[in-house]
């Protein structure tokens, strides 16, 4: 093993120009003096344009020969490209993007990039220049790399990161160098799942701007080598920024705490707005001395409430540095008879872990696994539990790996078979037992080699009306897999009950690891559901602008990594039935209903209903923001109700130590 800093060994083939000369071909003509070639003869006076007022148009070279890519330089006529990207390919049908932007700048760019395949092409979807006479136009197109062997060998993970110097807008990240086979290239930046930035692999320190002040971050680092392969993560750097200032005043109480409506399940409050020295930035709501819901103006709507019932409610203003307001008066409000769509929630048990997965028996118990006490419980709807067993093999990962989701067989009364999706210690992996009284026995290993890191490992397992395992994915924090169809990472997976892939699957004939996908390009697929015309529903965690909701169409491309739901390169994907602010949603697990999608929100901290409407996305609703904190699973439970898991104290894999709950919600 080499250190980072070092040189690569002499036995590496040097990167050399492998696209002079080689064959081209083009999505649409620009006309007989603009052929693909022109972009490949080493003369800059030549050049390839694509037809008129195009979008997406794309130029491809084949190597002859399947190679390690490094760089890929583009020299631009005037007519660039604003938003692109440039992909490889093994066999010239599956692509992996190896870079992607949506701010070209024309002229000469000069790319670094990791990936191998025999094929490379640009795929513009945007233009530089709009206009029924433009195109694209690149004077020269030059790949760089060599034909050395595959390297899939990642690096080894960075450790002893450490924060220092932290401030209210920024903080300096400081981390012992990995070691790889070849040589790491660049580190890349996460705070709690979220890609922030890439630096380069010297120094091994960075320092982090525009961070808030008074908010709690965990950074941690990957190492990256120049094959694209990422390592498991650092450990986690948590620290709290200071307050921007020094602010001991608190806000005034809010004024004039009412109640403007009721239904038999909610009450909306209305209040006048605190003052503060600097500004208010929030509000909080209680009852009875507990939190019952959050907002950041100057209103709320408490639900989950029983119908014909007196409450009483105050509200609390918060400024920047955390300083609370006394409380307002206290309002008394009663709620209707009846029943609201959403309606009245009842707690049915605690748990001191995270209840991750969750199912119903045929009686009407319901099942869940433990993410980091790594077992099954199996608990009465009065809330009596009964451990059924601890998984074998279950690995966390220092983040939100462990044991995951569970899926029922739909022959379970005669055959009694439990499917499971875990992390293990190299990977993540779908195996199966049977349950016979108290018991799981006969566990078997259906599927391995689903990537893994400290987030991003998927992990929702339902059996669509087909009669197939279908699987959601994690991208392993390597957006590269996503589009590798022989990698298994950031799809949803469609396996027969006995684990084979089946061969009705839309990239079967590819072979290997292909076999087993169903759709592809997802970041970290969180949510999968069925409604009542057998189609399969999909929640997906989105990195910083949007998280999606999608309806799975077989084959398809949902974009990632160069397409966030609708914002980047989003030409030729399909695109996503509904889109959240990741501030507003984080979703994780989705429930259908009635044709009804309900959906977790984690960061949100609230449940959404959400209408289906043919094809699409109709009326939406929220309910309980900031009553229970972060959502994890809905489930549809045999009487009719919406049973929901919490998922408070989920950052590590440490077991016991989180602070969740099983709701039930009445559904009317």
């Amino acid at each position: 093993m080499t250190s980072l800093v070092s040189a690569a060994p002499a036995a590496v083939a040097a990167d050399v120009l492998l696209s002079q000369g080689k064959p081209t071909t083009e999505s649409a003509s620009g006309g007989a003096n603009y052929a693909p070639r022109n972009a490949v003869d080493g003369n800059a006076a030549t050049r390839w344009a694509s037809k008129s007022n195009t979008d997406p148009a794309w130029i491809r070279v084949d190597l002859g020969a399947s190679a390690n890519i490094s760089r890929v330089r583009l020299q631009w006529d005037l007519s660039c490209a604003k938003a692109y990207r440039v992909e490889t390919s093994e066999n010239d049908s599956s692509w992996t993007s190896v870079y992607n932007t949506t701010d070209g700048k024309g002229g000469v760019e000069d790319l670094t990039v990791a990936g191998r395949g025999r094929y490379v092409r640009v795929f513009g979807t945007t233009r530089c220049r709009t206009g029924t006479s433009y195109g694209y136009s690149l004077q020269e197109f030059q790949v760089f790399g060599n034909s050395g062997p595959v390297d899939g060998e990642p690096p080894s993970a960075p450790t002893d990161l450490v924060a220092s110097d932290v401030k209210s807008d920024s903080a300096k990240l400081t981390w012992s160098p990995s070691t790889d086979n070849i040589a790491v290239t660049s580190y890349e930046i996460y705070n709690l799942g979220q890609f922030v930035k890439s630096v380069p692999a010297t120094p091994t320190s960075t320092v982090m701007t525009g961070l808030k002040p008074n908010v709690t971050y965990g950074f941690y680092v990957n190492a990256k080598d120049a094959a694209g392969n990422i390592s498991q993560a650092s450990n986690t750097a948590e620290f709290k920024t200071p307050p921007a200032q020094d602010d001991p005043i608190p806000p005034t109480a809010p004024k004039n705490l009412r109640s403007p409506s009721q239904t038999a399940n909610s009450v909306t409050l209305n209040w006048d707005a605190s003052t503060d020295n600097v500004g208010v930035t929030r509000y909080e709501v209680y009852s009875g001395g507990a939190k019952v819901g959050d907002s950041t103006s100057t209103s709320a709507t408490i639900g989950g409430l029983k119908a014909n019932t007196e409450y009483r409610f105050t509200v609390k203003a918060f400024d920047a540095v955390g300083n609370a307001s006394p409380a307002s008066n206290e309002l008394t409000a009663r709620t209707k008879s009846g029943g609201d769509q959403v309606g009245a929630v009842t707690q049915i048990a605690t748990d001191n872990d995270v209840p991750w997965g969750l199912a119903f028996l045929p009686n009407g118990d319901g099942i869940y696994s433990r993410r980091d006490a790594q077992d099954i419980v199996k608990i009465t709807p009065a809330g009596v539990k009964t451990t059924l067993g601890k998984v074998p093999g279950v690995s966390g990962t220092n983040g939100e790996g462990g044991l995951l989701g569970i899926e029922l067989s739909p022959t379970f009364a005669s055959d009694g078979l439990i499917y499971v999706y875990h992390t293990a210690s190299g990977d993540n992996r779908i195996v199966r037992a049977k349950i016979e009284g108290n018991a799981l026995t006969g566990w078997t290993t259906l599927l391995t080699g689903i990537p893994r890191n400290k987030f991003h490992n998927g992990g929702r397992l339902r059996f669509g009306a087909d009669g197939k395992l279908y699987a959601g994915t994690g991208d392993g924090q390597n957006g590269n897999n996503a589009q590798n169809k022989q990698n298994l990472g950031g799809k949803v997976l469609r396996l027969n009950p006995d684990g084979t892939p089946p061969s009705d699957n839309p990239f079967f004939s590819e072979g290997g690891n292909a076999r087993y996908v169903w759709t592809y390009g997802h970041r970290n697929v969180q949510g999968l559901a069925v409604d009542s015309q057998g189609r399969m529903w999909q929640a997906e965690l989105g990195n910083s602008n949007m998280d999606e909701i999608n309806l799975l169409q077989k084959g398809g491309n949902f974009g990632w990594p160069s397409c966030e739901g609708t914002s980047g390169s989003c030409g030729g994907f399909v695109a996503p039935k509904k889109t959240f602010s990741v501030g507003s949603a984080s979703p994780s697990g989705l429930a259908i209903v009635n044709d009804v999608l309900f959906l977790a929100a984690l960061r949100g901290e609230r449940l959404y209903r959400m209408q289906i409407s043919g094809s699409s996305v109709g009326t939406t609703t929220s309910h309980f923001q900031g009553t229970y904190g972060r959502l994890r699973t809905p489930e549809p439970a045999p009487d009719g109700s919406l049973w929901v898991t919490t998922s408070n104290g989920d950052k590590d894999s440490t077991a016991g130590n989180s602070n969740t709950k099983l709701l039930k919600v009445a559904l009317n």
